[in-house]
Order: structure tokens, then sequence, then C-alpha cells
């Protein structure tokens, strides 16, 4: 009889072959377990995923894919329930996030579906599981980002920043965090955490220990280079080269770290400090996309720390400046005050031979103490505005009074110019509710410039408008006008404009405006080139205030 050759293969078998190689090159990890829980079917994801060769893991238990604090449960609990319930499978939706452990023990964030089905030799247990690390790495940087650019800039207080900054990092991060800074030319540890707060008391010895420049730490490293540092394994070696003292080492050991991260806090150019991650407990290991982020993270909490830093600056200064102007207010005003009466008491006691020279002399003195009696005012008053501490003495006044009064009293430097100096006051008389001298120091600041600015022969004018709540005063001139660029500084404090003159500070329209908005109102300016220049202001009128 003929041999009877290999019969070829069926359709059914062709198509177990490419089921087969399917299975084999899925990127997702296919696992098969029986009913002892021993693995039977391995693919080459799950070689991936977990760094098992097929050969090395078939016949072992499941359990050395599972977290130490998991097993126990998953062994007698979650399989045997599977095993007894009607379902004969649970897709990756309907299971809550699990977690894997790797043959090198990192932990990583898992999906996974499950199936079972009855063989021969009793039932299989099948698991499907994608690996979420990169995808829970990128939704938890974008988090950490998106939660620094929030909490970063809710505060400008220089310690609550940094705290805010290793509490972001230890969120999703790092398990300990350190910040060190420069200040003054020395290295200052400022801040730690630790993400379990049994370990606060830890934490607070490691910040205790003052960094050491003589030991090869990550932070000198930083210092030196600028360049983050990235230690993906932490060796015992790594921790006796930077401990000072067993004490020290004690900790070092005690803390565990496993992989770490140093990066600079760089802002405009400037080290201001140096940002430490470490993983411990979680099992993590740094890469280049953890290092990457913690770069990112440094950058923005390196613009946070300069800006809180400048704020507190800004803040020194402005109590220098108040210290400064309380020294101006007392032991100034006493002897300007001094002058200014002996001058007025010399001016009545000259004789009237006296050469016009002399008499010029002494003139001068009364007109300079005057000046600085103004200047003196005026910086208290700038300051009393900042502090929003500006007295007013508040009552029903004519609009149309105030404004007779300030032009009568500089009609005469008017007349020297050959100006024209004029009134529209509405028939509608209202009264406002005001602090008359404040009002009028107001007026007199804006016509007094008008009158400066506005050459020979020119026009100026008042004009008193009544709106709806409130009074509108417009003072203009036909004067040279103001530039464009010059108009959205006329009330910056301390701004000149050209055409400001060698004898003026910059504080007129400051306080100004500092006194319209005190009373309630707002005020602004309209301005033409070669035409003339417009302010306006307004202020609440009587009633209105009042109810208010």
């Amino acid at each position: 009889m003929p041999k009877r050759g290999r019969s070829a293969p069926t359709a059914a078998d062709e198509r177990q072959l490419v089921a087969a190689e399917i299975l084999s090159i899925a990127a997702d990890a296919i696992i098969s377990v029986d009913e002892s829980q021993r693995i039977i079917l391995f693919n080459e994801g799950a070689d991936e995923i977990f760094g098992y060769a097929k050969q090395e893991i078939l016949g072992q238990p499941l359990d050395v894919l599972i977290p130490e604090r998991f097993r126990a449960i998953h062994r007698r609990a979650h399989i045997p329930a599977f095993a007894q319930s009607p379902t004969r499978a649970r897709r990756m939706a309907e299971r809550r996030e699990i977690f894997g452990v790797r043959k090198n023990g990192q932990e990583f964030p898992a999906e996974a579906s499950i199936s079972k089905v009855e063989g021969r030799g009793g039932t299989i247990f099948t698991v499907v599981l994608r690996d979420t690390s990169e995808r829970k790495r990128i939704e938890q940087a974008l988090q950490l980002l998106a939660d620094a650019g929030r909490e970063l800039a809710s505060s400008l207080d220089y310690e609550t920043t940094l705290g805010t900054i290793v509490q972001l990092a230890i969120r999703s991060l790092a398990d300990f965090c350190a910040i060190d800074v420069i200040e003054e030319g020395r290295v200052v540890r400022l801040t730690v955490a630790h993400r379990d707060p049994a370990h606060a008391g830890l934490a607070a010895a490691l910040r205790a220990v003052p960094l050491d420049r003589g030991r090869p730490h990550l932070v000198w490293e930083v210092f030196r280079t600028g360049e983050p540092v990235l230690v993906e394994e932490v060796s015992d070696a790594h921790l006796q080269s930077i401990a000072q003292d067993e004490a020290h080492l004690r900790l070092l050991r005690a803390l565990g770290p496993k992989s770490i991260v140093a990066v600079p806090l760089a802002a405009r150019g400037e080290l201001l400090g140096a940002m430490l991650f470490i993983a411990t407990q979680s099992g993590r290991r740094y890469n280049a996309a953890d290092l990457a982020l913690a770069e990112e993270l440094g950058r923005r909490a390196a613009l946070a720390v300069e800006n809180a830093r400048l704020y507190r600056d800004a803040q020194r200064a402005v109590q220098a400046r108040d210290e400064l102007l309380g020294i101006v207010s007392h032991d100034l005003r006493n002897p300007l005050t001094a002058i200014f009466v002996s001058s007025r008491v010399l001016q009545r006691v000259l004789p009237k031979d006296i050469p016009d020279a002399a008499r010029q002399q002494v003139d001068g003195i009364r007109v300079a103490a005057q000046q600085m009696d103004r200047l003196i005012t005026d910086l208290l008053d700038l300051r009393r505005i900042e502090a929003g501490r500006l007295p007013l003495d508040r009552d029903r006044h004519d609009a149309a009074s105030v404004v007779a009064e300030t032009v009568t009293s500089f009609r005469p430097l008017a007349a020297e110019k050959s100006q024209r100096l004029e009134t529209a006051l509405s028939e509608e008389g209202r009264a406002v509710f005001a602090d008359r001298d404040r009002l009028l120091q107001v007026l007199s600041n804006l016509v007094g410039n008008a009158v400066k600015f506005t050459a020979e022969g020119g026009r100026i004018g008042v004009r008193i408008t009544p709106r709806q709540d409130a009074v509108q005063f417009e003072v203009w001139d036909t004067g040279p006008g103001i530039s464009p660029d010059h108009l959205p500084h006329l009330f910056d404090r301390f701004w000149q404009g050209r055409r400001s003159g060698p004898h003026s500070v910059g504080l007129g329209l400051t306080i100004a405006k500092g006194i319209v908005e005190a009373h309630g109102g707002r005020i602004w300016v309209e301005s033409e080139l070669g035409v003339g220049t417009r302010v306006y202001f307004t202020i609440p009128v009587a009633s209105t205030a009042a109810q208010a």
C-alpha cells in the first residue's frame, strides 16, 4: 500500500495559525492562567510590558506579576469570585484601574479585561492588559502644569510660593521634594515636603542638615553647571558619598531614595536655586520624560519665585519710602516753617532804603520755602492716596462757586501772559458732595498747568456740565497739546513730559487723580498736538453721594 502523506492544512488550521500569530505579536499583554493560577500563555506584548521572557515565566504563579500588597486579595477573592460568576468576560471599561509589577520591581498602572473558558483540564482565565503608564504620565504632567499655573499665580508671598511648589511636586512627581535657594550669596534649604505625612519628621530632620560643599551632592552639580541632573538608580554608595556623618547617612537610608532628579531654578538669566525630586517607596524610576517635566515645573517655579522676590523687594522699597516720608513730614517741616516765618518777619522789618537786590534775596527765601512746603505736602498726599487713607472733609458745595474761586485766583497770572480765562457754567446749578479744599486743589492744579503751558495771548476755559449722578468739570486750553505716546503716562507718579519744566517732580496729576477717585469720580485727558488739551473729571452730586 502506498504511504499516506501528511494531510494539507485545512482552512480552520490556517485560521488558528493566523490567530496564534496575532495573539503572539499583539501590543497588549495577553496572559492565560489555569485554575491554580499558573501562567500557561504569555505573548510578546506581555514580554515587553513585564520584562519576562516566555520561557522563564511559563508555569510561574500569576502572583509574580502583581504588586505584593494586592496578591492575597487577588488570589483568594477576585479570581474565585469571577470563576463562580455567570459572567464570561469583563471588558476594560467595566473595571477600575489595576497595577502590575515588572521584573525590575517597578509598579505600573494598567487597564485589563478578563475572560474565562471551560477546557478539558478545567477553567482557563485570560487577561488582556494594557500598560497605561505613558497615558497616565501625560495626563498627570498636563494636570501638574495646569495646577502649577493656577496655584503659583495665586500668591506673591515668597514663602507661600515655595511651599506651593513643593506641594505640587509631591502630588504627582515625587515622594520627597526640596528647594534650595541662593540668598545673599549663601545656599539655603528653604522648604522640604514628603508625600507621606508620617515622614514629616524625617523631612524636617533632612532640612536641618546644611549642605556640605565638600560632598558631591546633586544640588552643587546644578549650581556649578546650571544644568539638570538625572540619577535613574540610586545606590547606597551614592548615599555614603553625600552623607556628612553617620547620623546623616541614617537619615538618607531612612528616606530610601530610589531615583533622583535635580533641576535649576533660573529666571531672566539668573540662577535662583535648585529643586530636588526624589522617588522613594512608590517604586518610580525617573526617565527622560520625567526630567523634561521637572525642568518645565522648575521654569515655572523660578518665574513665580522671581515675581515673589520682586514683589517682596517692592514692598520693602515702599516701606522704606514711607519711613522716609515720615522723616520728611516730622523732621523737615518744622525747620522749614521756621525759615518761612523768619523770611516774612524779615520782609516786614527791612529798612525802606535797603537795596533791591537784598530785598529780592529775602523774597527768594520765602518763595523757596513755600515751594518746599508744597512739595512736602504733595509727597504726604501721595503717601496717603496710595495707602487709601486720604482724609476728606466732605459736604455739600456749589460747583460753580468752587470754579469761580479758582478762576479768580489765577486771573492775575493769566493777565501777565495776556491770556483769556473763560468760564462756562451751567444755568442748572448743582451741588457736589466733596471736600472743598481738595476740589480747589484739583482745579488749581489743572488751571495752573493750562496757564503755565499756554502761550501768550492764548485762551483757557473751565466748563461745568451736569451729568446724571455727577457734575463734570472740564479745563481746556489752546496750548501746544500733548503727544499721543505721553497720554497714557500723564497720571503716573514722578512722570514728567517734555513740557513739565525743570521745577516739576511729576506729582500734580497723580495727586489730582487720587483725589478725584477718592471722591468716587474719574479723570481723563483728551489732547491734540497744535490744538490744545482738555482735562475732564467728575464728582458725584450731593444727593447721590449722600445716599451712597
